[in-house]
């Protein structure tokens, strides 16, 4: 053999084995890069997943808070049992919780006025931690305001149509700032108002007509688009400055629901009274009082006009039950009022038509400055939303100013009141309402609290993610 062959064949094998060196490397490399690749995948999706599980965790920890703060409420009176009380806040950790690839969790719950004194609003605060086998701890923040749920959340609600056919406004004030009813009221002045006025139709086929009214806050519908809001060229919906003819985007929505329930009298026994027609004093002389301190008394109807003194003047804690329920069964006229001390409350209840004319519900000595709360008197419209027949009239005008609330789910609500001596103040709930002519509506912030024993439900939800928003609860949550 040519001694130049055999190292042909030499060179080639060495070519071979070079390349095969070549590729093993390469080989070698792409697999490191696959393994860490995966390495680092596996380590983004354990994050992610635990990331998703600190806040299930965290919202699980809310919910045990909400729980318990809704069983105290229904009279349970172990609903705080495991809680760690100081002063009107409270405290509790949840352990024990085992997740995937050996990681364990824990939640921390701060809740501030735990036991409802309303002062400030309650406010539960939730810290998940999750700890794994390597890496940082991941940990998830989520701050929540309660308030209890109320029939009187926004101004004017109906279940179908909200029609306003004059120059109204409507804007919002808080008679009740600090949720305290031991502290005197604030009564309504252009230095109080608030741009929070609040209407709202349920019905998906229904609409809310504002036309040339200034809603000062916000309006909602039922339906689907917010087109069923419709606004005249000198009418609009937003915040003061808002220019006529506009709906603010920010301050119009869809979808809006209401639970509207039907109502029914108080069956506490009482006294019975014949058909008023003429001036009385509630209480009367010699009454007493039923166990929750309030007087009850059964009338078949209310009639009053004429001249001033002819009034019902309340001056305790009273509840009317008015008991015909066909034709105008209340009905106010002439010169004639309702009219409560400082300081008394009055609960009206009726399934048949009401008037309030002449000079309609004085609430209070009659001033601005003196006025009770418009939740000092109330309307209960008690006709069955599932009753045959025409809706219940009830019709508010005059020359008094209306202070109150109104709850008719099944009534056909006018409201006209306050004539060249006021407005409208307080909050109505019923199946439709009309806003006629030139008077002012202003909403009682302070009724989205009404109902002691109302359920709480959540009214803002945040995740706290930056340093110094957690600092603001760190030494509550540092357990």
């Amino acid at each position: 053999m040519h001694p130049s062959s055999s190292f042909l064949r030499r060179a080639e094998r060495g070519s071979v084995l070079i390349v095969s060196l070549i590729f093993a490397a390469i080989i070698a490399i792409s697999l490191t890069s696959y393994i860490k690749m995966s390495t680092t995948a596996l380590n983004l999706s354990n994050r992610s997943f635990n990331s998703i599980a600190a806040m299930n965790l965290a919202d699980t920890g809310l919910e045990q808070a909400v729980w318990s703060f809704n069983q105290a409420t229904a009279g349970n009176t172990s609903a705080w049992t495991g809680w760690t009380p100081t002063g009107n806040n409270a405290t509790r950790p949840f352990s024990g919780f085992t997740l995937p690839h050996g990681a364990t969790a824990v939640i921390k719950v701060y809740v501030q006025d735990y036991n409802s004194t309303g002062t400030p609003l309650p406010l539960i605060v939730a810290r998940s931690i999750i700890t794994t086998a390597s890496g940082p701890a991941q940990e998830k923040w989520v701050e929540v305001t309660l308030r209890r749920r109320s029939l009187f959340a926004t101004g004017l609600v109906a279940k179908d149509e909200i029609a306003f056919t004059g120059n109204t406004g409507v804007d919002s004030w808080n008679s009740d700032p600090d949720n305290n009813s031991g502290t005197a009221a604030i009564p309504y002045s252009a230095g109080v108002a608030h741009d929070k006025g609040s209407v709202g139709s349920v019905s998906v086929t229904s609409d809310v007509s504002v036309q040339n009214a200034d809603i000062y806050g916000y309006a909602s519908v039922g339906g689907p688009s917010t087109t069923a809001i419709s606004v005249g060229p000198t009418g609009r919906v937003g915040p003061y400055g808002t220019a006529a003819g506009v709906k603010d985007p920010a301050r119009v929505a869809s979808d809006f629901t209401a639970s509207l329930d039907d109502v029914t009298a108080p069956t506490t026994s009482g006294y019975t009274l014949t058909a008023i027609t003429g001036p009385i004093t509630l209480p009367r002389g010699g009454d007493s009082a039923a166990a929750d301190g309030k007087y009850y008394y059964d009338v078949p109807s209310i009639s009053l006009s004429g001249a001033v003194a002819n009034q019902i003047t309340v001056s305790g804690d009273v509840v009317l039950r008015v008991t015909n329920t066909t034709g105008t069964t209340v009905s106010l006229g002439g010169n004639a009022s309702i009219t409560l001390d400082v300081g008394a409350n009055l609960a009206m209840y009726g399934a048949g038509d009401m008037s309030l004319a002449g000079n309609g519900v004085i609430n209070g000595s009659g001033s601005a400055a003196t006025m009770n709360q418009p939740k000092n008197f109330q309307i209960w419209g008690t006709k069955a939303t599932a009753a045959l027949g025409t809706p219940q009239s009830i019709s508010i005008s005059g020359n008094g100013a209306f202070s109150g609330i109104i709850y008719a789910p099944f009534a056909s609500l006018s409201l006209n009141g306050g004539g060249t001596s006021g407005g409208l103040w307080g909050s109505a709930v019923a199946k439709t309402i009309t806003v006629v002519g030139n008077q002012n509506f202003h909403y009682d912030e302070s009724l989205a609290n009404y109902g002691s024993n109302n359920p709480f439900g959540i009214t803002k939800w945040r995740e706290l993610v930056t340093a110094a928003d957690r600092a603001t609860y760190s030494t509550q949550l540092s357990f």
